[in-house]
């Protein structure tokens, strides 16, 4: 659990931190954790998430949110 709570603190999400782990037979094979994928800026960098800077309600236009979930981005590392 130690090494899950080190990787959420990695999420660049500014509504939600998680972390993901993937593992194999006893071994970590991939971690991930929310935020924007490769090669796109992260709202921690912006400064802002968009959703919330247009006042969008929860559970609606997520097509606007930069962010990956955690498990889309280990898997994307794996």
């Amino acid at each position: 659990l130690d090494i899950a709570q080190t990787v959420l603190e990695r999420a660049t999400c500014l509504r939600r931190v998680y972390g993901a782990i993937i593992v194999k037979n006893d071994e970590i094979i991939s971690t991930g954790y929310n935020g924007a994928p490769r090669g796109r800026r992260n709202c921690v960098d912006m400064g802002y998430c968009t959703r919330e800077a247009l006042r969008v309600p929860r559970g609606e236009r997520y097509e606007l949110c930069r962010s990956v979930h955690a498990e889309a981005n280990a898997i994307i590392s794996a």
